[in-house]
């Protein structure tokens, strides 16, 4: 039996699972802080039940709680409960204002007990949070599954190995590398104390560029890289495309999506506006994505899930759309990520709930645009101020910055319809390299697709980028081709022709 939920109750929804289960509890997770998690695991020890936990070091956790927490988690430990910290680091602290010391690589999120396997995208933190959770119940070969893998990052990070802990290190060594040992060479400025447990990155033969999409667990980058393994994920959606992910900063992504958009594919996503890194490209590239039809809102909530839905599948992740959680290649052969999990679901009926879940949120939600114009709102007041030497109120501010928006975004929309055009004329003409000619043509189709113009009419237009005399020759070939007609003195789009 399978369960999913998208909400603020996944942390109680693993409570309750934590109650039916009768032999044994094991967690792989971020981050443990919740009070009424760790008080129900007090209990399950009272009764007989093992504990076993995969976390980060007490140094991962906000200094607002450390102290706090890292006496319960002592407690249960005292208790008997099996408290594994996973110590690795991967990356360069350099590139990053994060501390150093909470460079940890382990952000994956997954429960097994003797009678569920939980896939989830929240951590066990104190405030509730939006997140996603899928819950198999009695299924005994996905609860071994889930156990396997919990074993297997044991046995990556965790049990010793020839004085390391883990045998991550040993299979870095055994691919042959010819600098494999960089790989562990300490980044400048990090203390001794992590000599022994630094990866910078992984040789590219330790993580899979090209993995088929079945229905399991996944943990990258070993079993997949995350970020080839998303895109493929949604490069095969037919019909609908939902994500959610509390950070969406990655530079590479958006180009992706928006690919993905001009296939005619719907796609939807939340993304938390408060915490994002709302730099001049993160703008750029939200007001490309909406341009190109791509929905954004975001949630008035705090929203933590990581998720896809496709009319194919669904998939839990602990994947935010950020560099170093997708992934990314440090050299043409090292791999750089954090390591993460990816559960795939399949089944119409349990992407059918997923999709309403997700939609009630998301119809329920704000805007990235009304945000983006509060954010802006005081540049629009500025333009009063310096430019005019005139105040303004905060309803005149707010306007502006709508008013500014839209129209940047309508820019870049006619630019993302005549590129779509070019393509298509270039695929209309066998064409390999894209000139001048076919983006010209495109542009006259764009103008002709609003209304029908005479040859001044589109010379008034195209005059300040093309001279005249180079228009009529453009016209002429897309007479001939069928793909305008002349009536008169006009030019009209032969519509069936182009689309």
């Amino acid at each position: 039996m399978k369960t999913f939920d998208f909400s603020k109750s996944v942390i109680q929804e693993v409570i309750d699972e934590f109650d039916r289960a009768e032999k044994y509890i094991k967690i792989a997770m971020f981050q443990i802080h919740n009070d009424l998690v760790i008080d129900k695991l007090f209990k399950k020890i009272k009764e007989g039940l093992i504990v076993e936990i995969i976390t980060l070091p007490y140094d991962s956790i906000h200094e607002n709680v450390r102290e706090h927490v890292t006496e319960r988690l002592e407690k249960l430990k005292s208790r008997g409960g099996n408290i594994l910290f996973c110590k690795w680091n991967v990356g360069d602290p350099e590139r990053t204002t994060t501390a150093v010391g909470r460079w940890y690589l382990f952000h994956g999120k997954f429960i097994v007990t003797d009678k569920a396997a939980i896939s989830l995208s929240a951590n066990f933190i104190q405030t509730p949070e939006l997140d996603a959770i899928l819950i198999f119940r009695n299924e005994q070969d996905k609860i071994q599954e889930f156990n396997n893998k919990f074993e297997e990052l044991k046995e990556l990070f965790i049990i010793e190995n020839n004085g390391y802990e883990g045998n991550i290190r040993q299979k870095i060594s055994e691919t042959k590398h010819p600098r494999a040992k960089e790989v562990f060479a300490l980044p400048r400025g990090i203390s001794e104390v992590y000599k022994k447990t630094w990866i910078q990155h992984y040789p590219s033969e330790l993580c899979p560029k090209d993995v088929n999409i079945e229905e399991k667990l996944y943990i990258t980058p070993f079993d997949c890289r995350g970020r080839n393994f998303l895109m493929k994920i949604i490069d095969e959606a037919e019909k609908f495309v939902y994500i959610s992910s509390e950070s969406f900063t990655d530079k590479e992504f958006p180009n992706f999506l928006k690919k993905i958009r001009f296939k005619n594919i719907e796609i939807k996503l939340l993304t938390e506006f408060g915490s994002m890194d709302f730099s001049d490209r993160i703008q750029i590239f939200m007001k490309e994505l909406l341009a190109a039809g791509v929905q954004m809102n975001t949630t008035r909530e705090d929203l933590h899930a990581k998720l896809v839905i496709t009319d194919k599948l669904i998939a839990i992740t602990s994947i935010n759309l950020n560099r170093i959680n997708l992934g990314f290649k440090k050299t043409g052969d090292f791999w750089r990520e954090n390591t993460e999990t990816i559960l795939i679901c399949r089944g119409h009926n349990i992407i059918r709930k997923a999709r309403q879940k997700y939609n009630a949120i998301f119809n329920a939600s704000e805007k990235i645009i009304d945000k983006m114009a509060e954010r802006n709102s005081s540049v629009a007041g500025r333009l009063f101020r310096d430019v005019f030497k005139i105040r303004s109120g905060s309803d005149a501010k707010l306007f502006l910055a709508k008013l500014k928006l839209n129209v940047d975004i309508n820019k870049e929309k006619f630019l993302l319809d005549v590129l779509k055009l070019t393509i298509k004329l270039a695929n209309n003409f066998n064409v390999r390299i894209i000139s001048k000619k076919e983006v010209l043509m495109a542009l006259i189709l764009n103008y002709l697709s609003e209304r029908k113009h005479d040859f001044n009419e589109l010379s008034e237009k195209l005059d300040p980028i093309i001279e005249r005399a180079e228009i009529e020759p453009v016209l002429d070939i897309l007479v001939s081709r069928n793909l305008i007609v002349k009536q008169g003195e006009f030019y009209k789009i032969n519509v069936d022709a182009i689309f």
